[in-house]
């Protein structure tokens, strides 16, 4: 409570017009902002490891005009009113130059105001809200190197229809991703010209359970030949673990990127064999790979390539500029073109998003996920 009456007083200040502390000249700093706790962790430490390891790496290269790049890291735990909080310190007591992050779209959307009034750029490696980066008060400042959840949903009604499953159940957890990405799913359904699926069930699932049993009981009575679900891994694999027990072992399932993670298959074992899900798009500078398992001990599953990627253009960005100047590094940000990135060249359009779709699908093959194309 304490914290949401800070975060009040903080806005109110903020709305008022406060200045902006200068920057600091011994050091260029910037920040790193994901869940590393609670139910969005595993996906929010690929993102600050991907932050991390660029980082380290230009340093060891002399940093910038041979001054060190400090990151800040801050763990939001998936939670709107932690995310606003950072944004608020980091904008005004930190002084950072950019920020990578959030994971989670109604955690990006508020922050990025503040972002966007401290005149620094703000490159989001999760964040697939069509809204994150249409509104004009940001437009300039927000930016991502991740595809946008109209995207997913046109990609995974594609491979519905693709593959002829003709009844479909949709499912979504109760954040804005979740809705959202069922929305766009359904649209995408609804308008394609070649063929259009029947939705013969749609409803939101209680986040956090670890037996879904009622909601699969019910579902299955409806016969769908694919069940999608717009939500996280964790739900995914306690979902999907229970299909065969209620006659649904047969039936496709497929999934959002929230769901691209190993801990989908460890919870749901062999029931996830043949599931399908959104993935980020696929690295193809494999000594990023190597790189990150020496560093890491584990392969860069979930954000980590993204994430990379933006650091490496925001730094990239303020080495161009020459100057601890935020709405500078911007402009530099915003031009992007053809950047290296180690999932391939990217590019953002004028509002930062990708030029490219910053998708893929992968498949469960032998309980790993196998990267399948676009099934455009």
């Amino acid at each position: 409570m304490k914290r949401k009456n800070l975060f009040i007083l903080f806005l109110s200040l903020l709305l008022c017009g406060c200045f902006r502390p200068p920057q600091s000249e011994e050091a260029y700093k910037i920040a790193v902002v994901a869940p590393q706790s609670g139910p969005y962790s595993y996906l929010g430490e690929s993102i600050v490891n991907g932050a991390e390891l660029a980082v380290e790496e230009a340093n060891k290269n002399g940093g910038i005009n041979r001054k060190k790049i400090l990151l800040v890291k801050e763990d939001d735990g998936g939670l709107v009113g932690e995310g606003a909080f950072f944004a608020y310190r980091l904008t005004r007591t930190e002084m950072i130059l950019g920020v990578i992050g959030h994971l989670n779209s109604d955690i990006s959307i508020p922050a990025s105001e503040f972002y966007a009034r401290a005149m620094i750029p703000q490159i989001s490696p999760g964040s697939t809200s069509p809204y994150f980066t249409e509104r004009e008060a940001t437009k300039g400042y927000v930016f991502r190197t991740i595809g946008r959840d109209d995207t997913q949903g046109k990609l995974l009604a594609n491979y519905v229809i693709k593959h002829g499953l003709a009844r479909v159940a949709i499912l979504y957890n109760d954040r804005a991703y979740g809705k959202l990405l069922a929305g766009e799913f359904a649209k995408a359904l609804k308008n394609n010209p070649i063929s259009r699926p029947q939705i013969v069930f749609y409803n939101m699932i209680e986040v956090g359970k670890k037996d879904y049993g009622a909601l699969i009981s019910q579902l299955a009575s409806y016969k769908p030949d694919v069940v999608f679900l717009a939500g996280e891994q964790d739900d995914a694999g306690n979902l999907v673990r229970d299909f065969p027990k209620y006659g649904l072992g047969m039936t496709q399932f497929i999934g959002g990127d929230g769901i691209d993670n190993e801990e989908f298959i460890k919870i749901g074992g062999k029931s996830t064999e043949g599931s399908v899900v959104i993935s980020p798009s696929p690295i193809r500078d494999k000594s990023f790979i190597k790189t990150y398992l020496e560093r890491f001990k584990k392969e860069p599953l979930g954000y980590a390539a993204n994430s990379y990627d933006a650091t490496n253009i925001l730094i990239s960005a303020i080495k161009k500029v020459e100057v601890q100047n935020g709405e500078q590094i911007a402009k530099e940000v915003a031009s992007t073109m053809n950047f290296k990135g180690v999932s391939g060249l990217i590019s953002f359009d004028k509002n930062g998003d990708l030029t490219s779709l910053g998708f893929g699908l992968s498949k469960v093959e032998n309980g790993k996920f196998k990267g399948i194309g676009n099934e455009k």
